[in-house]
């Protein structure tokens, strides 16, 4: 079987430092996917080349943004080789609800929480705070193993990967030699109001050494020690999602709430804490049930020692460099279904940058405008 898509942006920064020219770029999306039964195999196996090739330019990284504010254009990239990549991975379902997934795996929407953020920034938000909530310990494509279990009343999932990313790296090449990465999730289904939800909670550790943050003092300026090294990192975080109306005839057609709270050790995170919290969904215009929109806020608390972090300009070399205490904002979208296979919609994003001074610009606050459309092949 063969799915694609292929989905544009036309996105600019419409006020804040720096560069304000909008910018076009694409992404396609191909994926095949191998029925074993059907091939001659056994039962329940399945095995999926996803492919991602960007084209063109992308505003990431514009007006002192730390996150990406384009998170399809981002991932695997945009530059020279590094806008290809592909993940395969095998599938082999143990029962109706349960599965294991081996193989190079994009981390990005299957670690999101929520129906109505996720989307790998084709579809819903763009902002990667959304997207793919980040905690500088779970990595963009990953290559492990996970146990999946569903059904009516929960979700798990529990994983082991390596603790690299394997963005633009194909094959078994340096595997697991840096670290392991444990992944856990699991959430109750809820039926608040008679309104189904879910409550839960997302942990993280790994084992990979990094560079400590909190010693970012003790190297800069140059003092001639070492930036101490963390292992042992971690990432907690709770998660809802709630609905607030749901169509009895068209089950599709629902929005709802969607939130997102978490910590992390601090040391070898960019943050200590962060949260995001949201509404979004299907119409209710009974004439347009397949548009979808959202409005959500977020806000990252940067660690501390990347927190405040500065380096003093030099004259003639250097323009200096100052990070903030953390980057917030907001972000609306509505996407319109003209037929089944395009969509076409627009999105706007409110910003406080993360990085207050830097390449001779000094950020505060930033906004993007951004339109999409994605065509299904």
């Amino acid at each position: 079987m063969f799915k694609g898509s292929y989905t544009s942006f036309y996105q600019g920064m419409v006020s804040g430092e720096g560069n304000n020219d909008f910018e076009y770029g694409s992404k396609l999306g191909i994926a095949t996917i191998f029925n074993g039964q059907k091939l001659g195999l056994w039962e329940g196996f399945f095995a999926i080349a996803r492919m991602e090739y960007n084209m063109g330019h992308s505003v990431n990284q514009r007006g002192g943004t730390a996150l990406p504010v384009n998170t399809a254009l981002a991932y695997p990239g945009i530059e020279g080789a590094d806008r290809w990549d592909m993940n395969i991975y095998l599938i082999q379902f143990l029962s109706k609800t349960d599965k294991i997934v081996l193989g190079k795996i994009n981390n990005i929407d299957l670690g999101n929480f929520s129906t109505y953020s996720g989307g790998l920034g084709i579809r819903n938000f763009y902002n990667n705070a959304f997207v793919g909530p980040p905690n500088a310990i779970t990595v963009p494509y990953v290559f492990g193993a996970f146990y999946m279990s569903s059904n009516e009343k929960r979700d798990l999932t529990f994983a082991i990967y390596d603790a690299n990313s394997r963005v633009n790296r194909l094959g078994f090449k340096d595997l697991f030699t840096d670290g392991v990465t444990f992944f856990a999730t699991a959430n109750l289904i809820t039926h608040f109001f008679n309104k189904k939800g879910k409550h839960g909670l997302t942990g993280v550790v790994s084992t990979k050494q990094v560079r400590d943050l909190n010693s970012l003092d003790n190297f800069f300026p140059p003092t001639g020690n070492l930036i101490t090294e963390k292992s042992n990192r971690w990432s907690l975080a709770y998660f809802f999602e709630q609905n607030l109306y749901q169509n009895a005839e068209n089950k599709k057609q629902q929005f709802g709430l969607f939130g997102q709270i978490g910590t992390t050790d601090g040391k070898g995170s960019f943050t200590n804490f962060f949260y995001q919290f949201g509404v979004g969904g299907q119409s209710i215009i009974k004439k347009r049930p397949l548009d979808h929109w959202g409005i959500a806020y977020f806000n990252y608390t940067f660690s501390d020692g990347l927190r405040d972090f500065s380096l003093p300009e030099i004259p003639g070399v250097f323009d200096g460099l100052i990070i903030g205490k953390g980057e917030s904002g907001i972000e609306v979208f509505y996407e319109a279904q003209i037929t089944k296979w395009i969509s076409l919609g627009i999105d706007y994003q409110y910003l406080s940058s993360g990085v207050e001074k830097a390449f001779g610009n000094e950020n505060s606050n930033v906004s993007f405008l951004g339109f999409r459309s994605k065509i299904n092949l």
